[in-house]
């Protein structure tokens, strides 16, 4: 947890260079969202919390903190994701890049498909859909 912050500062001007935040907290709560997420390896809320540095007195108040984050109808996350997609991708001009496919299927009734960018070994999302399929295998 020593080096969090050193993770931490480099994302916020990450993504203070690209959208028009309404408030400031949004972004540094989508930050710390980031380096827990990096460091924990998990997607739950829960294992992100030991890696934010605040002035919570406990973990369900940062948890309770991303919650409302991920609730909040006036954060567009597709107006956030898209500009940084796109500074990546020109980054990435000069890389051998792969594409792929990703479905998901979700309770036997949802498939969730995805087109990544493979970079580094991870699949990048580059765009994604829910449909309404029993199967994984789309056309």
């Amino acid at each position: 947890m020593e080096n969090t912050p050193y993770l931490y500062d480099p994302l916020l001007r990450v993504l203070g260079q690209q959208a028009h935040w309404l408030d400031l907290r949004h972004r540094k709560t989508l930050a710390w969202m980031m380096v827990g997420l990096l460091h924990s390896s998990s997607r739950s809320l829960c294992a992100w919390a030991p890696y934010v540095v605040s002035r919570a007195r406990s973990s369900h108040s940062t948890v309770r903190r991303f919650r409302r984050w991920l609730a909040n109808d006036k954060i567009e996350g597709h107006s956030l994701y898209g500009p940084l997609m796109q500074r990546a991708l020109v980054g990435w001009v000069e890389k051998t890049l792969s594409v792929a496919l990703e479905p998901s299927l979700w309770w036997d009734t949802y498939c969730m498909v995805r087109v990544c960018v493979g970079y580094r070994g991870r699949a990048v999302p580059l765009v994604w859909g829910v449909i309404e399929h029993g199967s994984a295998m789309v056309a």
